[in-house]
């Protein structure tokens, strides 16, 4: 089976005996050869081709697609590829956090306008030296934002843009009805507090062409990796251009992605969404439940999508920026903790539980990278006001202001890192130092193309 095949999902065909018994069936989209097996859920289920093909990517570059697996690790095949003027794939992850993704919103801010002045371009965007873009909740929001295709080649926002949109609307997507605020705390326990209208209506506003279409995945510049919790078949269920370009069934609209990855619960109803051609349902949820910081599944998405990065094969040919929104650093002794029961747990473990997936990630990556601790950089930000992080929701002009400032503050302060199973350990650099060093080695890397081109 290639790397591509997909076993079933568990409970995607519980209860769906007779839907289980139909052939796969066989379709030739996009110059994807692939089978989608009815009883596989919305992934589609891909076998190999004998005969190589060639295809071209969406930025233009013909790439030769052997035996059609998206994710095909042979060796033979990758030695038999066309040289390819990429010699990294530039990889940007940004995590989940509600109000809190401002803090990285600001850091890209810092980032494009880093690319601008090193690179004497003032239309520099994120999405001109970013290969792939991974973000889970208010990061997925983000990411979209910076890799949307209006029509005409370029993002619809900039990083300054994307963090202005953040700060203004907030309140408007967090409110709660006048009539219906002498109620307001009973909101979130016994029904969403938040409507999902005011979310809706801007994602409408935004997320549409120029000629008034809806955007979809595939409308992405760039390769986009999104995550949600699909509540129909109780797994992790990824959104990707790779797979929307192959098959209409796993194309989506932008404006139901974002909904389905921040669809957090409590505080908005679940998103039901289709694909495109309708054929595939999702009930999503909160992609930071399962996948707070996508890092991993990027990193894991670059090395084994030969669609989009043939010339990926270990770590050493990838570049990673990954963004955090702030750590809970608040620590118990036994005599405080000893008689808690659920009441009083339920928002230190959550706290705990969605910082230790980001952080164990963090850790991984950073083993994984050892011998190339260039490669792969994490901002986050600690110790910042237990209030940033309980209150995800707090739109008040007072909090974005403080979280601007842990944002700015946090540039200048040491950075920190892993060590393979040693902990963290603080930098003798600055935030602000790495953030250069890695831009720097972005423009690098988008020299390197260039001079490939013209040689």
């Amino acid at each position: 089976m290639s790397q591509l095949e997909f076993m079933p999902s568990e409970g995607a065909g519980a209860g769906n005996e007779e839907k289980c018994a139909d052939k796969p069936e066989e379709h030739m989209q996009n110059g994807y050869h692939f089978f989608i097996d009815p009883c596989e859920g919305p992934m589609p289920y891909i076998h190999s081709v004998e005969e190589p093909t060639v295809v071209e990517s969406r930025d233009g570059d013909e790439r030769q697609n052997g035996s059609m697996g998206l994710l095909q690790d042979d060796s033979k095949s990758r030695q038999e590829k066309q040289i390819e003027r990429p010699k990294k794939a530039c990889i940007l992850s940004i995590d989940g956090g509600g109000m809190r993704g401002i803090i990285p919103a600001k850091v890209l801010c810092y980032v494009e306008g880093s690319l601008k002045k090193k690179s004497g371009n003032p239309d520099a965007r994120i999405a001109d030296y970013f290969d792939l873009v991974a973000g889970t909740s208010v990061g997925g929001l983000i990411a979209t934002m910076l890799c949307a295709d209006a029509g005409k080649g370029r993002p619809l926002f900039s990083a300054m843009e994307g963090l202005q949109l953040l700060e203004k609307k907030g309140k408007r997507i967090f409110k709660i009805p006048l009539l219906k605020r002498p109620v307001a705390k009973l909101r979130g326990i016994l029904t969403p507090r938040y409507s999902v209208k005011n979310m809706e209506a801007i994602l409408r506003e935004h997320l549409v062409s120029e000629d008034g279409h809806e955007l979809t995945l595939k409308d992405a510049l760039k390769p986009l990796l999104i995550p949600c919790y699909d509540l129909l078949r109780a797994s992790t269920y990824v959104f990707t251009r790779a797979y929307a370009l192959a098959s209409d069934s796993c194309n989506y609209r932008l404006i139901d992605i974002c909904r389905a990855t921040s669809a957090v619960p409590g505080f908005f109803r679940p998103a039901t969404i289709s694909s495109v051609d309708g054929k595939t349902n999702i009930v999503g949820i909160d992609g930071g439940l399962v996948m707070n910081n996508p890092t991993a599944a990027a990193v894991a998405h670059a090395l084994h999508n030969d669609v989009d990065f043939p010339y990926v094969h270990s770590v050493e040919d990838v570049l990673v920026l990954s963004l955090g929104t702030g750590l809970f650093d608040c620590s118990y002794n036994a005599d405080k903790v000893r008689r808690w029961g659920a009441f009083q747990w339920a928002k230190p473990i959550a706290k705990i539980v969605l910082d230790g997936i980001s952080d164990m990630v963090d850790h991984s990556m950073s083993m994984a990278f050892s011998s190339h601790r260039a490669n792969y950089i994490r901002i986050q930000v600690s110790k910042i006001p237990s209030r940033c992080l309980t209150e995800m929701d707090n739109s008040s002009t007072s909090n974005v202001r403080r979280l601007t400032k842990i944002a700015d503050d946090m540039l200048n302060q040491p950075g920190l890192e892993h060590v393979p199973f040693g902990g963290k350990q603080q930098l003798e650099i600055s935030n602000q130092k790495r953030l250069d060093a890695f831009v720097d080695l972005l423009i690098a890397e988008r020299k390197s193309r260039v001079s490939s081109v013209t040689d």
